[in-house]
């Protein structure tokens, strides 16, 4: 079940949440199923299930039923919630502020020396967003993933990397849900928080949309699971259009899963008529 704070207003209650109940007059939310479009996974060799709700038309179109509601580490797909609340609770002063490098080795040249919160989120640096969650302490951490909630909001196994190896999981639909509230001004973020990690987070910018998202990648014995996450905003008012696509492969070494998160999502948005 969704918890709201409690000192939401009865109009915030009506008014969000996917479990919230809509006047009689006002029409009733409809889905689609477009098992279709599954081929679009195929020739990155991967599994993919995907999700999306069109805010204006109240319309859910889903490929692969049966994985919206199965739960993951939500990996770095986590950096859009991490960075909203470090903003908004004022442990970052914004998209700018400097993070300082341990001086270890983070496995990658590019995220090794100081980096800013929107460097981070390019580059999906883990150690900015492990040090954020050292900075607001387990119980602030905690409280925050209760607000929403985000997921099962379960930080053990270590709550600076429990969304990388430890209990935090989150479905496809959460992730669509979450973000669709935090679009409907439904979530404790405030919008210049939210303009804030817009600004990091966007990846298409044109005359007629603009794609707001986040990549997402957790290897294990499982193999490996990555997410690409997020939202549609187009200028002839339709929408805005959130969607979670996650791809899945037991061959961890597969140089095609990288690539596949994002360029699925971009096919399968075209396909749907989202984007041109």
């Amino acid at each position: 079940m969704r918890h709201l704070l409690p000192w939401l207003s009865p109009l915030f209650l009506l008014a969000c949440g996917p479990k919230a109940a809509a006047p009689v007059s006002e029409h009733v939310a409809t889905t689609e199923s477009r098992d279709d479009l599954l081929d679009r996974y195929a020739p990155f060799a991967v599994k993919g299930s995907f999700i999306l709700h069109d805010l204006g038309r109240d319309h859910w179109v889903l490929i692969d039923s049966a994985q919206a509601d199965l739960a993951t580490l939500p990996a770095s797909s986590f950096k859009i919630f991490s960075s909203l609340y470090a903003l908004e609770s004022g442990l970052v002063k914004g998209a700018d502020e400097v993070f300082t490098w341990d001086g270890n080795d983070y496995g990658r040249e590019a995220v090794n020396r100081d980096l800013t919160l929107a460097e981070s989120m390019r580059l999906s640096a883990y150690w900015v967003h492990r040090d954020i969650a050292r900075r607001a302490g387990p119980d602030a951490l905690k409280h925050w993933l209760d607000s929403l909630p985000y997921g099962n909001a379960d930080t053990s196994g270590g709550y600076d990397r429990c969304w990388v190896a430890g209990g935090l999981q989150i479905t496809p639909r959460e992730q669509v849900y979450w973000l669709g509230d935090l679009l409907q001004d439904c979530t404790p973020f405030s919008q210049r928080s939210i303009t804030e990690l817009k600004g990091m987070i966007l990846q298409e910018d044109t005359l007629g949309h603009r794609v707001y998202a986040k990549t997402g990648w957790v290897m294990g014995d499982f193999g490996s699971v990555g997410w690409y996450v997020g939202w549609v905003e187009k200028n002839d008012g339709s929408g805005p259009y959130v969607f979670a696509n996650r791809v899945i492969t037991a061959d961890t070494l597969s140089e095609t899963f990288a690539p596949s998160r994002a360029s699925t999502a971009f096919e399968i948005l075209k396909a749907l008529q989202v984007l041109p």
